[in-house]
């Protein structure tokens, strides 16, 4: 992604977490500002920790293939010892959350199948290992305090084992473990991209079409099951009225590792 050194969008710091703020949602910021060119800018205020850059190199990936619609990264940069922004396009429209129900339903089945889309395209994107770009580790998703990391995982089974240890039962534990191995695909394994919180607030639109994905904050390149097993039983801060659309867009995990999603989330059975 964009570095320091090289970005040509220069702008004040001060400016930019003072500028028009457009998002707050615990404390992850997003606001408006103006480059020293004039172009308008996006700015995602965070405290400063190194995993804001693996998000920002994620999202910078996303932007650079053909069809995804998400926002070009111009920088990351650390502001002081304690927050970072990340400085991306700023996505034109509004967040869906805000205009689905004043949407026809034609307008609706619309955004689905564009998301779809979407989604076809994120699966494309593959890499031979469970983790971010560059093999750096992912947000551990599963912690409720969403303060912790995991992997990279350079096999699903390497990632299961993992898993399987946060089941706290011994006899749960002991069932998982036989059947994992039937669970998991055979063949080469490709771990495909993956968003990881398409909650309707992170999918801006204008018009009647997607105009960007936006908040890359929880993906990386995981099994093709983990898109779904998110929104349908680990993602608490998904749009009650919008799960149920979400889950006819995504295509469906199996029963049993939907079960051992939600058994890793609970730490038991």
């Amino acid at each position: 992604m964009p570095s320091k050194s090289k970005s040509p969008y220069k702008f004040s710091y001060t400016d930019a977490i003072q500028g028009k703020e457009l998002y707050n949602y615990f404390g992850n910021r997003v606001l408006e500002s103006r480059a020293s060119g004039g172009r308008i800018v996006a700015v995602k205020v965070k405290p400063a920790d190194g995993f804001v850059r693996s998000e920002a190199d994620m999202m910078h990936y996303a932007s650079q293939q053909p069809g995804i619609l998400t926002p070009q990264v111009l920088g990351c940069y650390d502001v002081d010892p304690e927050i970072t922004v990340t400085v991306s396009d700023l996505v034109e429209g509004q967040s869906l959350d805000n205009v689905w129900h004043t949407m026809t339903k034609a307008e609706q089945k619309s955004i689905k199948q564009q998301l779809k889309e979407q989604l076809r395209l994120f699966r494309q994107c593959t890499q031979p290992y469970i983790g971010r770009i560059k093999r750096q580790e992912t947000k551990n998703f599963y912690d409720r305090i969403h303060l912790h990391y995991m992997g990279p995982f350079e096999s699903e089974e390497e990632f299961d084992s993992w898993c399987l240890e946060r089941v706290k039962s011994p006899t749960a534990k002991k069932i998982w473990a036989q059947l994992l191995p039937g669970m998991r695909g055979t063949g080469e394994q490709k771990f495909v991209l993956t968003h990881g919180d398409l909650a309707a607030r992170n999918i801006m639109v204008k018009d009647g079409k997607i105009t960007g994905i936006v908040d890359w904050e929880y993906s990386g390149f995981f099994p093709e099951y983990m898109e779904y097993a998110l929104a349908a039983v680990v993602r608490d801060g998904h749009e009650d009225w919008w799960k149920p659309h979400l889950k006819e867009i995504l295509e469906p995990c199996g029963f049993k590792r939907a079960r051992f999603t939600a058994a890793i989330k609970w730490r038991g059975w």
